[in-house]
């Protein structure tokens, strides 16, 4: 999205790099799916990429669904098309004299460059100069389990990442298959496993054993009134009275939250935010990122034939039987002792990995050199309200930026469509503005690395 905002904002020189380790530029992981259970979690009349123009992407699916209705929640795929449409648009009416370079690869160094810019180095060894670099590395892999695993991590039964490409062709129809976690991750590889034909047991498993919740069609979002609270427990009581204002569907409430989520987010003391995310983060995430009616009845269906089965539980450890059988030892929400459950695929649902250096070589190396730090909280880089990375002393830099969850420490919510899309609009208009081509640097004004 920032690509596109570039290529339509900027009216001077401006060459635009968009690095990417996949051969797709624009869909990225959740929208380069070919499942056509995978739906998008969000009706088509609020998923367009530009914020002034609402039906933009409903225009769109209608010319290739001509009965596309505004509260359909279509194929996440169609969205991924959709991305791939408007970035060859914005580059086909660029202004004269800018450009944008695809690039396939991966970046796993940056160092500054002497008199201005910066040098990124891609894993294959090449090189490329910018002036303006900006982080849109998306969301990590998710990281092991923090148990003993008894050598299941190295072996073929165990499934890092569902969306890594032929991840699920070993399962067997037949096979038993314990998920961890029982988010939007474990619903889509239900979704996945259910398109063939899986008749095996499938537990899913997480601490507290909450699935999404659903949305519900003509949904109305209020005006909720939280000027006042400035800690968890009291925006905790103003939720529920606003809840209890509404009480015909909660879901107005908590979309009418979306604008405020942000200046909530940063009023709110490191402590406080802790608090929040150790008690309330589980419980948001289900009513905040829900998902599609039709999706919700494939699941209870599931549950109702006896395949799907949900666990509130922690995992305490694996142990393989053989080469088929791995025992997972489990201890339920509430019990004393644990239990086992027998599968033969544990596949990890359990989000991405809160360690920005194990996921991304790049980041790993800009932390190192200090030219980026974590946030507070662990969730991203540090950032100022702009999206600039603070170094390791706290200062602000003039040339790299953070877009989407990297900036979730600042903003808490930055990874649906919304928030996305105005980042990039601000963003993006902050490095048209700023950008000036400098003497003896033949370089892009920005390189966006997705991979």
């Amino acid at each position: 999205m920032l690509a596109v905002q570039l290529l339509k904002s900027a009216s001077g020189p401006l060459r635009v790099a968009l690095l990417e380790r996949s051969s797709r530029t624009g869909p990225g992981l959740a929208y380069s799916t070919r499942a056509s259970s995978h739906l998008l979690n969000v009706p088509a009349g609020k998923m367009s990429a530009f914020a002034e123009d609402p039906e933009h992407f409903l225009r769109w699916m209608r010319r290739v669904a001509p009965d596309t209705a505004a509260c359909d929640f279509v194929q996440r795929r169609r969205y991924g098309q959709y991305l791939e449409a408007v970035l060859r648009t914005a580059r086909r009416h660029a202004a004269p004299g800018v450009s944008l370079e695809l690039l396939k690869g991966e970046a796993v160094s940056l160092s500054r460059v002497e008199g201005g810019g910066f040098q990124v180095e891609l894993a294959e060894g090449s090189r490329l100069e910018a002036l303006r670099v900006v982080l849109a590395v998306g969301n990590a892999q998710p990281a092991d389990l923090p148990v003993e695993d008894g050598g299941l991590f190295s072996s073929p039964r165990y499934i890092r990442s569902p969306w890594a490409p032929g991840a699920l062709d070993g399962i067997q129809p037949h096979h038993p298959v314990l998920l961890v976690g029982t988010g939007l991750t474990m619903v889509d590889t239900v979704l996945s496993l259910a398109e063939r034909h899986h008749e095996g047991r499938i537990h899913a498993l997480s601490r507290h054993g909450l699935l999404p919740q659903v949305h519900r069609p003509g949904a109305v979002a209020g005006v909720p009134d939280f000027s006042a609270p400035r800690h968890v427990r009291s925006l905790l009581r103003t939720l529920r009275r606003e809840v209890a204002r509404a009480p015909e569907d909660w879901r107005g409430v908590v979309d009418g939250l979306r604008p405020v989520t942000a200046s909530l987010w940063r009023d709110l003391s490191p402590e406080e935010r802790r608090r929040f995310l150790r008690h309330l983060r589980a419980f948001w995430d289900v009513h905040r990122h829900r998902m599609a009616p039709a999706v919700n009845e494939t699941l209870r269906q599931l549950q109702r034939t006896g395949v799907l089965r949900i666990h509130a539980a922690r995992v305490r450890g694996f142990r393989p039987l053989d080469e088929h059988w791995v025992d997972a030892r489990v201890r339920p929400r509430g019990a004393a002792h644990e239990t086992s459950l027998r599968v033969q695929h544990v596949i990890n649902c359990t989000g991405p990995d809160a360690s920005l250096g194990r996921g991304h070589p790049l980041l790993r190396t800009m932390l190192g050199s200090g030219l980026a730090r974590m946030d507070a909280l662990g969730l991203g880089l540090a950032t100022d309200g702009e999206g600039a990375l603070l170094d390791a002393r706290g200062r602000v830099s003039d040339g790299l930026f953070a877009l989407g969850p990297l900036r979730r420490g600042e903003l808490w919510e930055s990874t649906a469509v919304p928030e996305l899309r105005a980042q990039a609009a601000s963003l993006s208009l902050r490095l048209a503005r700023e950008f000036t081509p400098r003497p003896g640097l033949s370089a892009p004004a920005a390189t966006l690395p997705l991979s």
